[in-house]
């Protein structure tokens, strides 16, 4: 072991802590891998020498390099005889610095993610490993990083819709897997900890499918201090009011909003008088300030339902997951109260989830991030938008959703980068070149601090809004506000009431 070996390992136990205390308690009992992943990731990738949180190359069965900051490399000796023994010699000039494109004896570029197989966010997971597997089949000549193309792995660890979990399978990626590089969805929930994990060991890491609010000031984020691994693109606050507000304008309604907030780090943006729900006092709502948040889980919601009915609330909207919105609305169905608008985040997300409150999710709104009406084409694939939702719902038998457009971007981004990139060994070189991508994606163009008052780790991506319409027992989300964007609407919103009592 030379000195660099002490020192990756003393900062290791550092990182470790560091995670720990972003949400990682439980590290000491490491995530399995994903059993499907693990089988189709090559028989070596588990014999692969990596040090993810350095600039320490790692490369398959060969000696350690380490780039000094000087720029000359420093080789570990005793690794370098033991190739020369195991190894022919073209692969121990390959260790020494040999280039060349990807081969069977080339450095694999290693992608990790962390999706929420199980638990209440458990749909993301479903339009992940339906991406996963496209991209394996994308890549399986390799893929692009600067001169030469490698081959590529993905490893995919569940992050069970809780926040320590996701935290520990990220770290076993970083560790375990030894991955270059981290994708994240799923919700703040997920991509925070598993962000926080890759900031803490210096892995690049790019997430999204989380208010940018939520994942930057939740993580504790610093404007003037950014991140210095970590990116996201997603929307924000203030594009989730455009849409809301340019919904609830078209109804004939009063103005006053009951907040349904969980007391989790979402909740805790939409609430924030800032940049939240409550700003939308400037375009003339009132907010409704007595109704309490709820802890996750929550099974009585008898509170919150009061003071709604107390008020005369028409308007009802926040930010629960699918299981806590059920047992809300069934509470509020058992009053026999029924608001003009009902307009969620994150729990209307999927149709599936939908369809589970039955006819009384007939007009529900929400947002729309992504969905076949957005004019925008792959940049792996050259598939429109309509074309890639209808590949996924003729191959899988379930309804698109909005994250599907998201994750198939997280790879787009990822790949554009990796052109920029001189060595995959480098992970400076990866989050700069991730820090710098001008990324054209089914989602629309990508950059990381490219638009006014958004931080320099953060793509905004608009948004429209969207009605849920139940059609011959199935339900079709409709785009009702363009809020400024040129996808032409479906037609226009409706009250609750009047598409229920239809």
């Amino acid at each position: 072991m030379f000195w660099s070996d002490r020192v990756a390992g003393t900062r290791r136990r550092q990182a470790a802590h560091e995670v720990s205390n972003h949400g990682g308690r439980g590290l000491l009992h490491p995530v399995r891998p994903d059993p499907v992943t693990a089988a189709q990731s090559s028989p070596e990738a588990s014999d692969s020498v990596a040090a993810a949180s350095s600039p320490v190359a790692r490369g398959p069965l060969g000696p350690r390099v380490e780039t000094r900051p000087e720029g000359w490399r420093l080789v570990d000796r005793r690794g370098l005889l033991k190739a020369a023994v195991a190894a022919p010699a073209t692969s121990l000039l390959a260790a020494c610095g040999g280039g060349g494109s990807g081969g069977s004896g080339a450095r694999s570029v290693r992608i990790g993610m962390v999706s929420p197989r199980t638990g209440s966010l458990r749909l993301y997971s479903e339009v992940d490993a339906h991406v996963v597997e496209t991209m394996r089949t994308i890549f399986k000549d390799g893929i692009r990083v600067g001169r030469s193309t490698l081959p590529a792995e993905i490893f995919v660890r569940d992050g069970q819709s809780d926040r320590n979990r996701a935290a520990a399978a990220a770290t076993d990626l970083i560790f375990t897997d030894q991955v270059d590089v981290v994708l994240v969805g799923g919700t703040s929930d997920n991509a925070n900890p598993v962000s926080d994990a890759c900031e803490a060991n210096g892995v690049p890491c790019i997430s999204t499918e989380a208010p940018w609010e939520s994942w930057f000031y939740g993580r504790g984020g610093n404007a003037q201090a950014p991140f210095s691994w970590t990116y996201h693109f997603y929307w924000g606050m203030g594009d989730l009011r455009g849409a809301y507000t340019t919904m609830w304008g078209q109804l004939d309604v009063p103005r006053v909003v009951a907040l349904l907030l969980p007391n989790d780090q979402d909740g805790v943006t939409f609430s924030n008088g800032v940049f939240g729900l409550p700003a939308l006092a400037q375009a003339g709502f009132q907010i409704l300030s007595d109704v309490p948040p709820y802890s996750v889980g929550e099974r009585d919601f008898s509170a919150q339902v009061q003071k709604i009915i107390d008020n005369d609330v028409e308007i009802v909207a926040g930010v629960p997951n699918p299981d806590d919105f059920a047992v809300f609305w069934r509470t509020l169905n058992d009053r026999n109260y029924l608001p003009k608008a009902v307009t969620m985040s994150k729990a209307l997300a999927f149709e599936r989830d939908v369809e589970n409150l039955g006819a009384t999710a007939n007009g529900f709104t929400t947002e729309v991030s992504w969905s076949p009406k957005h004019q925008f084409r792959s940049y792996l694939t050259n598939r429109t938008a309509e074309e890639l939702a209808s590949e996924y719902v003729d191959q899988t038998g379930r309804p698109w959703a909005p994250s599907l457009g998201f994750t198939h971007a997280l790879y787009e981004v990822l790949a554009q980068a990796l052109v920029n990139v001189d060595s995959i060994d480098n992970a400076r070189g990866i989050a700069d070149a991730i820090a710098r991508v001008k990324a054209n994606t089914i989602v629309g163009t990508v950059t990381f601090g490219g638009a006014q008052n958004v931080p320099k780790n953060v793509g905004s991506i608009p948004l429209v809004g969207g009605q849920w319409r139940q059609q011959n027992n199935t339900f079709n989300l409709r785009v009702v506000a363009n809020n400024g964007s040129n996808i032409a609407p479906d037609g226009p919103v409706e009250d609750l009431q009047t598409v229920q009592n239809r």
